[in-house]
């Protein structure tokens, strides 16, 4: 039986699994005490994210359609009679609905 010696990609890629290996091992020492960690000194604000964020209005919103399939269908078939993506005429759609509802209050 031949000993088939190993070529210098196999030598790495098996070093390279000893070393994720030997990663993912636990610390044998112990960790740190919470009270002997440094806190970090972090601003009081951060000026370029401060003035730019409108805290007022949000930028996103999270629907969900829950047991109503008719008006998930409904928004993709008239979204593809529109022409347009479903979040734009999902969009444009809200915006006359919310209109005719102001409007009825007035």
């Amino acid at each position: 039986m031949a000993l088939k010696k190993r070529s210098a990609s196999e030598k790495a890629r098996e070093e390279a699994i000893e070393a994720f290996g030997n990663a993912a091992e636990p610390f044998l020492t112990a960790p740190v005490a919470r009270d002997q960690r440094i806190t970090p000194i972090r601003p009081s604000f951060t000026p370029e994210l401060s003035d730019i964020r409108d805290k007022e209005r949000p930028k996103t919103m999270l629907l969900r359609f829950d047991n109503d399939l008719d008006l998930v269908e409904l928004l993709s078939m008239v979204a593809t009679l529109e022409g347009r993506k479903k979040h734009p005429m999902a969009l444009r759609a809200l915006r006359i609905g919310l209109e005719q509802v102001r409007d009825s209050y007035e």
